[in-house]
């Protein structure tokens, strides 16, 4: 993927904010990436193109819930076409795979009505997740023999 943002230290937009601003609006997406010190990254865009971002968005996600809606057949081209975006899915098995399109597009649908794509990054990660389990055998063996439905609780740190 190409960069087509500008960089800058934070210091620099604090510093020459007028310079700093006007590489922003230089920059292909019109927007800036500000690195800081021992903390997470900024990134500074106008307010109209957060808005169309969003706007994009929600449209996207709009128009492929009343797709999965309106046709199994979507379900299955959907289903098909899957690991282009998640490589991964690849080790789940396909009725698996189908549940995490539904709920991708669901969680899509909801956060977009939040204002907030943060939902979704939880249901991508315990889906890779799921997926590592089944690309390691000897896990998933170890997980078909267990004949309790509750593993117990996740440890988040790992």
């Amino acid at each position: 993927m190409t960069v087509t943002h500008a960089e800058a230290n934070f210091s620099e937009l604090i510093q020459r904010p007028k310079d700093t601003v006007a590489r922003m609006q230089g920059s292909t997406r019109k927007g800036i990436r500000l690195h800081r010190r021992g903390e997470e990254d900024l990134y500074l865009t106008t307010a109209s193109k957060a808005d169309e971002a969003a706007q994009v968005l929600d449209s996207t996600t709009r128009m492929f819930v009343a797709l999965l809606k309106s046709s199994p057949a979507a379900v299955t081209i959907l289903t098909d076409v899957f690991p282009e975006a998640f490589p991964w899915v690849r080790f789940l098995p396909e009725e698996a795979v189908r549940t995490f399109l539904v709920e991708f597009m669901d969680t899509a649908r909801a956060a977009s009505d939040l204002g907030s794509i943060a939902p979704l990054v939880p249901l991508i990660a315990s889906w890779k997740s799921t997926a590592e389990v089944y690309a390691d055998p000897e896990l998933a063996a170890q997980l078909r023999r267990s004949t309790d439905d509750d593993l117990g609780p996740v440890d988040m740190a790992g």
